[in-house]
């Protein structure tokens, strides 16, 4: 019996200093992988896409009566700028060639017919945002032309015209932009153009002087070089 009892403490400290010494040696892991965080969305850099919209415009002074009040129809055409983002503040540049039929028409005597129409407006603007990641919310405003044209048949004295002059102004606007992906945006805005006064129909009894404006909506998609 006390043989069986010394074994039994023999092996019980051999297990012991065994635990012992394996405590001291040194322990070693392997250093986690590095994780790469993905880059944070940055609207700087060049720019270009399509936009399309409708709108309503108003004939100004001697248009009014000619081309009547309240044009409205369609616009689409192409755009391209630049941005820059420092922190969340965004500065650019944006110019916009787009094709349009605005038109309208009037009546100012028995005989008499003309029409109005606002087409081939352009930009050039600058547009300050607040970048909040891949949203975009922005001002913009600057040059704005377009062709306005005049059409008049007048019957009784066997007159006609058909006249159109490209008319200098502004444009003034508000809009959201979305990164969809890295390089493919979406957009909506209100713009307001207002171009400058014209003579039309100087070769007849129906001389006039008329000025436009419109307001229009459009919606865009971008590629972000």
């Amino acid at each position: 019996m006390r043989k069986v009892s010394i074994a039994l403490i023999s092996g019980a400290a051999i297990s012991f200093a065994s635990l012992a010494q394996a405590a001291d040696l040194p322990y070693s892991k392997d250093a986690p992988a590095s994780y790469d965080y993905p880059p944070s969305f940055t609207w700087t850099g060049f720019y270009a896409g399509l936009n399309l919209g409708a709108g309503l415009g108003n004939f100004i002074g001697g248009g009014r009566s000619y081309f009547g009040s309240n044009p409205d129809g369609w616009l689409i055409g192409g755009t391209a700028g630049y941005n820059y983002q420092s922190g969340n503040l965004l500065v650019g540049a944006e110019a916009d060639y787009d094709w349009s039929h605005f038109a309208s028409s009037g009546s100012i005597a028995p005989g008499v017919f003309s029409s109005g129409n606002i087409e081939n407006i352009a930009t050039i603007r600058a547009r300050v945002g607040y970048a909040m990641d891949r949203l975009l919310i922005f001002g913009t405003g600057g040059y704005a032309g377009a062709e306005v044209a005049g059409t008049l048949n007048n019957y009784v004295a066997s007159a006609t015209a058909n006249q159109s002059f490209w008319s200098n102004g502004y444009a003034l606007g508000f809009g959201a932009e979305y990164a969809v992906t890295p390089h493919i945006t979406v957009k909506a805005e209100y713009l307001f153009a207002s171009f400058g006064s014209n003579s039309f129909f100087g070769l007849t009894p129906n001389v006039m002087s008329a000025s436009a404006s419109v307001n229009m909506l459009r919606a865009g998609v971008n590629y972000k070089f």
